[in-house]
């Protein structure tokens, strides 16, 4: 993506209480462009930890590109810059303290964190997690890294605008059977089996309520 397109899509997402159809474009475009990019910066690092999680890299990428729909303007590029390269730099900052912290929860390994090389955390906040119920982000992480890559997206797409008696805004299910070239009613199933194993995988290995919309 060209410095133009990227800070004007960073634009659109920030405006997402304003115009959510068009934040949620933005945002999927967004996260096809550099999703493979931040799944390579990822596995290298886990590589290089000692330590490689699928889970573990999964839920770095759900982190990271959540951190950005919450605070798409905590990044601006410098006024010389030419190019992307700032903004995935940005990206792998993000990313790498992220599982920084996840590996430090999960393995409690810094020797192997020390050796990995990683830079350390510049970005503090936690990520906004309004639409879960549960406290426990490792399982339901976990929970979600049970499903497809695909399945994943949809879902926490969804619940990004769940509103308690109000349905998905439907520029947003538009958006979404453009990308998978699926249905509305295949995003019901989908839905309706995500939600299934979340439920499941809860119940065998925590007492906590999954989500907030999950009866």
């Amino acid at each position: 993506m060209t410095i133009d397109e990227i800070e004007e899509t960073l634009l659109l997402i920030s405006e997402r209480l304003k115009d959510e159809g068009a934040a949620v474009a933005a945002f999927t475009n967004l996260y096809k462009n550099y999703s493979k990019f931040l799944n390579t910066v990822i596995s290298g690092a886990l590589k290089n930890s000692g330590i490689y999680d699928e889970h573990v890299l999964n839920t770095v990428m759900n982190n990271t590109f959540y951190k950005l729909y919450e605070d798409p303007l905590a990044f601006s590029f410098l006024k010389n810059a030419e190019d992307d390269k700032t903004f995935k730099a940005w990206l792998s900052v993000v990313a790498r303290n992220e599982l920084k912290r996840l590996l430090k929860e999960y393995y409690h390994n810094n020797s192997s964190l020390e050796e990995s090389g990683m830079e350390p955390a510049i970005i503090s906040e936690e990520l906004s997690l309004e639409v879960f119920e549960s406290t426990n982000i490792k399982v339901l992480n976990d929970a979600l890294n049970t499903l497809s890559e695909r399945d994943r997206h949809i879902l926490l797409t969804i619940y990004l605008y769940y509103d308690e008696g109000k349905n998905t805004p439907s520029d947003t299910l538009d958006l979404l059977c453009e990308m998978y070239g699926i249905t509305k009613v295949n995003i019901c199933k989908i839905r309706e089996r995500s939600e299934k194993k979340i439920i499941d995988y809860f119940s065998q290995h925590t007492q906590l309520k999954p989500l907030k919309n999950v009866k």
